[in-house]
């Protein structure tokens, strides 16, 4: 195909092939792809070889279950979900710029969800009627690029990411044991670490920390096999602790409330453990819109708040 003729192809073939690719991409697959985009699995591959034949490469080596993507087409979606991600923004701008109405999207670890975001949206909501709010309750951090996340609260070590502005909120916060009133009734608090030989103990496993870490500093000599109910979410440990089921380890931002109200205690004082907190990652692109900050600005307050 002479040069002029492949540009032509290339022009002709260029948004339907990549996003056509794009999907393929993500899903491996041809046929996940064309479901995703309501068309055929054969128009899709049609849209990807033309891709193809206009670049003058493979994009995808076909494989007996799926595609593979060559490195041509890993250094390709590199650049479109930027480039998508790049449209996605200014089109959304320009859409919130032009409506009373705006929405952001806020993400956020499942139990943070639950816990503090729920409970402090009513009365965000009502002293913001111009702003929506749509909350994703994810553990993972999101593709910023593609995702169409505004506002993301991620706990951990933050992580540098181009384009997008990070800060933590709570650079480190303190993890100790609580449990129902209940579980220590008649017991004279607070205990001394060695008791926890005689109680049953939760595990979060998605936690930053753990009751290992937590025995190994506090009571070495302990010789308690660290084994019980084990879950993967701190909302759940909160209610099983609750619920008097035995002893979990979480963090101090997440039971605030719990101890406040009375339906849980700190059996072992404060004898606690420091982890990393959360942090706030905002898209450098979106942070400008006057409803992002506001929600970003409320988020890092009652954050604050809470760890001082």
């Amino acid at each position: 195909m002479k040069p002029v003729q492949r540009y032509r192809a290339l022009r002709k073939a260029s948004l339907k092939g990549l996003q056509a690719f794009e999907a393929a991409y993500m899903h491996r697959s041809f046929a996940a792809a064309a479901q995703e985009l309501s068309i055929t699995a054969s128009a899709v591959s049609h849209s990807i070889q033309t891709l193809e034949e206009a670049l003058g490469t493979l994009l995808f080596e076909r494989a007996r279950r799926g595609v593979v993507p060559t490195e041509e087409g890993a250094r390709l979606y590199d650049v479109i979900r930027r480039s998508f991600g790049d449209i996605d923004d200014e089109l959304r701008t320009i859409l919130d710029r032009g409506s009373k109405q705006q929405v952001v999207t806020i993400q956020c670890a499942p139990s943070f969800a639950a816990i503090w975001v729920m409970p402090q949206l009513p009365a965000f909501l009502r002293a913001h009627p111009d702003i929506d709010v749509r909350l994703w309750a994810v553990h993972q951090a999101p593709d910023f690029s593609s995702s169409g996340v505004d506002v993301a609260v991620l706990y951990g070590r933050p992580t540098a990411s181009a384009g997008v502005h990070v800060e933590p909120i709570s650079e480190h916060e303190r993890y100790l044991p609580v449990c129902s009133p209940k579980l220590v009734d008649g017991w004279t608090l607070p205990l001394p670490p060695g008791d926890i030989e005689n109680f049953y103990l939760i595990q979060n496993d998605v936690s930053l920390t753990s009751w290992d870490e937590w025995i190994g500093r506090f009571a070495p000599e302990c010789r308690h096999p660290v084994r019980g109910l084990r879950l993967d979410r701190a909302f759940m440990t909160l209610s099983a602790a609750e619920n008097g089921l035995g002893m979990c380890i979480e963090s101090t931002v997440l039971v605030q409330d719990y101890l406040r109200d009375g339906r849980l205690v700190c059996p072992f004082g404060e004898l606690a453990i420091e982890a990393r907190g959360h942090y706030l990652a905002v898209p450098k692109s979106r942070e400008g819109l006057q409803a992002v900050r506001t929600v970003a600005d409320w988020i890092r307050g009652f954050v604050t708040d809470t760890v001082r």
